[in-house]
């Protein structure tokens, strides 16, 4: 633009040059400004949110009432009633240390530390959606040591808050309040984290511990992401090829002019060179850099913009991907058509490929199982009553067990002939003598071990359980079903109802909740501490079976021979290869010495306020070692079995995605059989023609080390036997031509990626299979698959996709992340790029989608391109016929309108509407059995690449030599009027002109798949409408170059006859390319559009035959069995064998 301000060496008009780019800018600035305005508007009602804060000068009530008011006109839900020891300031007048007063509703201003509740218990529900997305009540509750406020309009309490440095975690608080030389530790417990809105409580009083960026919500908040698709990075190298070609010409006709000036100037003496031959060289480079400039359109980058940002408009509006009461939902829009080009698909198990809605299926209670036993009895016992079947909380209760009822029937129950103690450190010793008080204490621990809340259902005798986990609520529910009720939790006691008898006496019981060690997904279990109401304390411990086993009392011998246990096992494995999800139980009785001695060092680590980010690592590091101390020691109590049955259509939709060429890996927590069965279930691996290459804990070897000066054991992966074994599974399953599928452990898989002996090799093998299953994984350990896959593979696409906060890692790896919303949150559907309501929504987001936008997309930038190589080469070839004067071939004001109005509107319709194959339109296509053989366009990049971009360019040079080498043979040495005029170099251009638009537009229309009104209207106004409107206008107005050239020109048959000619025979090539392509280089796209053009229906199992051999020549697959070709291919005008 600096350039073009200069007159000796710009040809053109400054404002032809700085229109476009202010116009390119000016809609950039809007689209964003209009996001900034909305930004902005959001943080100034939240910063001017009214706040109740504590003063120690109380106003007058008239001031008071007057300031009420105030408030009351811009927030009209404020509440004003309080007393007048409060004052109201603005959210972002906040200062740390004041003690704010909140209601019902309100969400909070900043982070908070509880100090006084208006329930009678001191305890205080929050919802924290905007923070988590989770709707379940969260319980706060009051320190007990801090009795601070009794009412909200009297503050007796003086003290100072000491807490940690801020941090991102929502569940980590750390700190103290010092009062009168007393120390009392508060927690996340304590913590009321901004963002997040009071529930099911009148008011509480607060002090304010962060403020700012300092607080939760900001440090969770990260700036949009960020993400470049790989279309825009080929196009990013395009166009440095385009100005390397750019600068190229100009250096040409650069040295033509200095050669031209050296060796011509004395003979052309009437044109008064009189600069330098270097001179020469430098001011033409620079004219000619920019005449030349439009081969980079500076347009394309804004047109893209728009089209991805309507486009993710008209995703989201989509009705086939509204599941599960959700729509689609956009965050990212820079890297839509990556969907189209998804090689691998890494899923999350429970809750993305099952439903997370838990049924309660079996039991096993110390050595006797309960409930269906069909997964493990070829004979089970046939039920013949069955208990109460109610649908809670989207809970279906269908345990039944007529030997568990006549147990719990019993008002002596007599001894079982199997003895179960549990002795203390102490020697004291635990006895449950018969089955129903084995029954009655699982069921407690099922009552008790968990961190749900209970509301009251009115008129029901039943309660609604809510938590972060579907299954506690599950096991919480299947306890009152069974006669062990949780009522409430407060004041760190735990009121539990139980009616066991016949005579269904209902008995209520108190049990004091001492302290509870919660679940992480590094931990994998959860444990409470709690006394008993006969005074006995007991620890209660459920998780993962291979997590709790470590942690019994038995010794490492008795462990593998017992055999209760080692019947467990076997009925845990049976549980897991049909694909139920299974949790063990165990228990410990505490003397009072080894708890008290425990709980001092606990609270003493809880009263420590680290100074930095190591400190409070090796903080929560002690605190786990001193859980695991107290959890060590367990003696086993039972098991549960429940079923997560899968969503919908998932089997289809994973079926559909291997046809088009996706390879699906499912990475899952559970165990190996259960991953299995599941991968049996939704179509991932198949019997009969598939070998499933197992690698599992056979693999990992127990070997001595020594590690300062102490001898311990530690795992030992053995890797050469892995890859013998997979490279023999692999040979075989070749020879019979048989599908391969892998299931692999999560620590064998991170160790295999991760090894530099054995990555390549593995990684090439698991490239082979189907599909692949990793069990036994944690979310580093999904992180890392996926980001191993992503080096070795570095040209393919890479989605994940999963449901809980466990999954972020993984979607945040991958190149698109797709999330949930789940019952377990909505963290992945926040982190994540696209959000759906449920698995089979991918479907729709990459076969129709993603396919549709890749191709839009890669279509409009060498589309692009073209257009404009064939408007600019004639520039150059101008300078052979000017002497490199520098001067433009076309007019000024015609250069701006080609990029802006002629050709960029008409393509971005086109990028907006285009679709090959309307699969609403083409009702005649059945979708889930097409489309994947579709897909291929995408995935291997067949559109844009290498290839593609060389064809266009030398297309566009081909056609700017015809518009502009005809149309010269036309007007040389001719008259082009009947009163003898002949053409200047003004209606040369206009010739040209008018036949690079014409022909620019016929093909974008010739090429056009899909016309609507809007595509039509689009090509006639902008297209040729605008560009008749600014000839005409350019005849009357001397701004133009050729002005008063129209009437002349129009008035010529050598016009129109130039314009005919050229069309004619570039329209003939097209066609005769286009037709070559169709019957020499035939693709599945294009097979498809011949049926449906012929409203042929293409579904039958002869044509989708066809389509599978041609998908798999394309994609240069050898299939396992050629289909059957009739002979009337040749008849039907399509034949796959030539192709």
């Amino acid at each position: 633009m600096i350039l073009q301000c200069i007159p000796a060496i710009s040809p053109l008009d400054p404002l032809s040059g700085i229109l476009p780019l202010v116009f390119v800018l000016i809609i950039s600035m809007v689209r964003e400004g209009i996001e900034d305005y909305r930004r902005h508007l959001d943080d100034c009602q939240a910063n001017s949110q009214p706040v109740r804060v504590l003063t120690n000068a109380p106003q007058s009530q008239s001031k008071l009432d007057q300031h009420k008011d105030e408030v009351k006109k811009k927030s009209p839900e404020f509440n004003t009633d309080f007393p007048s020891c409060y004052e109201i300031v603005r959210a972002q007048d906040l200062i740390v240390g004041q003690v704010v007063l909140l209601f019902e509703d309100e969400i909070f201003p900043a982070d908070l530390l509880l100090l006084g509740s208006s329930d009678k218990d001191n305890k205080a529900y929050i919802e924290t959606a905007m923070l988590d997305g989770e709707k379940n009540l969260k319980k706060r509750e009051v320190n007990p040591t801090i009795n601070a406020l009794s009412r909200h309009d009297r503050f007796v309490f003086h003290g100072k808050v000491i807490c940690e440095s801020p941090t991102h975690e929502l569940d980590r608080f750390g700190g103290v309040i010092l009062s009168r030389n007393v120390k009392m530790p508060v927690t996340d417990k304590q913590c009321l984290m901004k963002g997040a809105k009071l529930k099911s409580t009148d008011w509480v009083t607060a002090v304010v511990s962060y403020t700012g960026r300092e607080t939760k919500l900001m440090l969770n908040s990260s700036a949009g992401r960020l993400k470049q698709s790989k279309i825009e990075k080929i196009m990013n190298q395009l166009i440095i090829l385009i100005l390397l070609i750019q600068i190229f010409l100009c250096l040409v006709a650069a040295i033509l002019a200095a050669v031209f000036q050296y060796n011509y100037a004395s003979e052309h003496y009437y044109l008064q060179f009189t600069d330098s031959t270097g001179k020469v060289f430098i001011i033409n480079f620079f004219s000619y850099f920019l005449l030349l400039n439009t081969l980079i359109p500076i347009s394309l980058i804004v047109t893209i913009e728009v089209v991805k940002f309507i486009h993710i408009f008209l995703m989201q509006w989509d009705i086939f991907c509204y599941k599960n009461s959700r729509f689609l939902k956009v965050s990212t829009c820079t890297i839509i058509e990556e969907l189209g080009q998804v090689r691998y698909i890494f899923s999350d198990k429970t809750g993305t490929l099952t439903s997370n809605k838990m049924e309660l299926k079996a039991l096993r209670i110390y050595n006797v199982n309960y409930g269906d036993q069909s997964f493990y009895d070829s004979n089970p016992v046939p039920i013949k009553r069955r208990l109460s079947k109610r649908i809670t909380n989207e809970l279906e209760f269908g345990f039944s067990d007529e030997a568990m009822c006549d147990h719990l029937a019993f008002e002596n129950p007599p001894d079982s002939p199997t003895q179960y103690s549990v002795i203390t450190p102490g020697g004291r010793t635990y006895e449950l003598r018969s089955e129903k008080a084995r029954i009655e204490e699982f069921l407690k621990l099922l009552a008790t071990c968990h961190d749900v809340s209970s509301t009251h259902v009115p008129d029901s005798e039943y309660r609604l359980y809510s938590g972060q986990s579907p299954d506690e609520v599950c096991l919480v529910d299947a306890a009152q079903r069974l006669g062990c009720s949780f009522i409430d939790n407060r004041t760190n006691t735990l009121t539990v109802r139980h009616s066991f008898s016949v005579k269904n006496s209902v008995q209520e019981s108190k049990v004091q909740l001492l302290y509870s060690m919660p679940f992480t997904s590094k931990r994998a279990r959860m444990s409470v501490i709690i006394r008993d109401e006969d005074g006995t304390l007991k620890l209660y411990c459920k998780g993962s079976d291979e997590r709790l086993k470590k942690l019994l009392k038995a010794s490492e011998e008795m462990k593998r021979t017992d055999p209760i246990l080692l019947e467990t096992d076997r009925y845990l494995d049976a549980a897991a290869t049909k694909g139920l999800r299974t949790l063990y139980m165990g228990m410990k009785v505490l003397d009072e010495e080894e708890y008290s001695a425990w709980m001092g060092k606990v609270e003493e680590l809880e009263r420590f306020i680290p100074d930095n980010e190591a400190e409070a690592v090796k903080k929560r590091a002690d605190l786990e070692e001193l859980m695991e101390a107290m959890e060590n020691g367990l003696t086993y109590l039972g098991a549960s079995v429940v079923e997560d049955k899968l969503q919908d259509n998932v089997e289809n939709t994973i079926y559909n995605l291997g046809k088009a060429g996706v390879q699906v890996w499912m990475i899952t927590g559970d165990k190996m059989g259960t991953a299995k069965s599941i991968g049996l279930s939704c179509k991932m691996f198949t019997t009969g023609d598939m070998d499933i290459v197992e690698i599992g804990e056979r693999y990992i070897s127990k070997q001595k080390q020594f590690v300062d000066g102490k001898t311990s054991e530690a795992d030992h992966i053995e890797e050469a036997q892995i890859l013998a074994d997979i490279e023999v599974q692999a040979a075989e399953a070749k020879s019979c031509g048989k599908k391969l599928g892998l299931l692999i452990t999560g620590t064998l898989v991170e160790h295999m990626v991760k090894s530099n002996k054995s990555k390549e090799q593995f990684i090439s093998f698991a490239k082979t299979c189907t599909a692949v299953v990793c069990c036994r994984t944690t979310a580093s350990q999904k992180a890392a698959v996926v980001r191993a896959m992503k080096e070795a593979c570095p040209g393919e696409i890479t989605l994940s996709i999963g449901d809980g906060g466990n999954d972020v890692p993984m979607i945040n790896e991958a190149h698109v992340g797709v999330g949930i919303y789940g019952k377990e949150g909505m963290q992945a559907a926040q982190a994540a790029d696209f959000a759906v309501g449920e698995f089979q929504v991918l479907w729709n987001l990459l076969m129709i989608h993603g396919r549709v936008a890749y191709i839009r997309i890669a279509e409009l930038i060498l589309y692009f391109f073209y257009k404009n190589v064939v408007f600019t080469m004639p520039q150059f070839f101008y300078a052979f016929f000017s002497f490199f004067s520098g001067q433009s071939f076309y007019d000024d004001w015609y250069i701006v309108c080609y990029n802006l109005v002629f050709t960029s509107i008409p393509l971005g319709l086109k990028a907006l509407f285009e679709i090959d194959i309307h699969h609403i339109k083409d009702n005649l296509l059945p979708l889930n059995r097409v489309y994947p053989y579709l897909y291929y366009q995408g995935q291997g990049n067949q559109i844009f690449n290498t290839k593609t971009m060389i064809f266009y360019l030398v297309y566009g040079l081909f056609h700017s030599c015809i518009t502009f080498f005809l149309p010269l043979a036309f007007v040389w040495n001719t008259i082009i009027t009947e009163d003898g005029k002949t053409p200047d170099y003004c209606i040369f251009n206009l010739i040209s002109m008018t036949t690079t638009v014409i022909v620019v537009t016929l093909k974008l229309f010739n090429y056009e798949r899909f016309f609507n009104w809007v595509n039509l209207l689009g090509f006639a106004i902008f297209g040729f409408g605008l560009y008749i409107l600014i000839q005409w206008i350019s005849q009357f107005s001397s701004i133009f170059k050729v002005y008063r050239s129209i009437k002349t020109l129009y008035s010529s048959p050598i016009y129109y006859l130039s314009v005919l000619v050229c069309c004619c025979l570039i329209y003939a090539v097209d066609h005769f390319i286009a037709v070559w392509n169709f019957h020499v280089n035939a693709t599945p796209n294009d097979f498809c559009r011949l049926w449906t053009t012929r409203f042929n229906p293409i579904d039958t199992e002869e044509n989708l035959r066809r389509l599978k051999k041609l998908d798999a020549i394309t994609r240069g697959v050898q299939l396992p069995s050629p289909p059957i070709i009739h002979d009337d291919d040749e008849k039907e005008g399509l034949q796959p064998e030539d192709s």
